[in-house]
C-alpha cells in the first residue's frame, strides 16, 4: 500500500510541476519555449506513476511485496541515494562534466562491487572508466549543443 501512496505522490508532484511551467515567462516562438523539456519529463513521470499504480492494483494481495520506506536508505539503494545527493550538491562547485564523470565512475564501480562482492580490479575497469567518461562528455554535449541548456562550469571552467 505504501508504494501506491508513493506513486500517487509522484503523480501529484508531476501535475503540480506541469501546471507551474505555464507561469514561466517565455518569448513566443515555434520551439515550445524553455518549458517544453520539463513538461515532457513531468508527463513521462506522471504516466509511469499511474502505470505502476495499475500494475500494483492488478497483482493479487498475496503476491505483493511489502513496501518498507526505510529500506530505501540501506544497502545499494542507500548508497545510490547518498551519492545522488552529493552529486547534486557538488555539480555547481565542480562543474557538470567533472561531477558527472566522478559520479558515474563511483556509482557504477560500487554497484558492481555490490553485485560481485569485492573491489577486485577486473580486466574491464579501464574500459569502463573510459566509456563512462565518454558518456559524461556526450551528456554534456547533448545538453549544451542539442538542447541549448547551460550547464554549470564549476571552478575549473570546464
Amino acid at each position: 500500500m505504501g508504494e501506491i501512496y508513493f506513486n500517487l505522490f509522484l503523480a501529484v508532484v508531476s501535475v503540480a510541476g506541469f501546471i507551474n511551467t505555464f507561469s514561466w515567462q517565455v518569448i513566443t516562438d515555434s520551439s515550445g519555449g524553455p518549458a517544453i523539456y520539463p513538461r515532457l519529463i513531468l508527463t513521462g513521470l506522471f504516466i509511469c506513476a499511474i502505470v505502476r499504480i495499475f500494475q500494483i492494483l492488478k497483482q493479487k494481495k498475496e503476491e505483493r511485496r511489502a513496501f518498507v520506506f526505510l529500506d530505501l536508505f540501506y544497502g545499494h539503494r542507500g548508497f545510490f541515494l547518498l551519492t545522488l545527493v552529493i552529486y547534486a550538491a557538488s555539480v555547481t562547485w565542480l562543474g557538470f562534466l567533472i561531477a558527472t564523470v566522478i559520479y558515474l565512475n563511483v556509482v557504477v564501480n560500487v554497484m558492481i562491487y555490490f553485485s560481485k562482492g569485492s573491489f577486485k580490479a577486473d580486466k574491464w575497469l579501464v574500459l569502463r572508466i573510459i566509456c563512462l567518461t565518454v558518456a559524461a562528455y556526450a551528456i554534456t554535449w547533448f545538453f549544451q549543443s542539442a538542447l541549448r541548456v547551460m550547464v554549470p562550469t564549476g571552478i575549473f571552467g570546464i
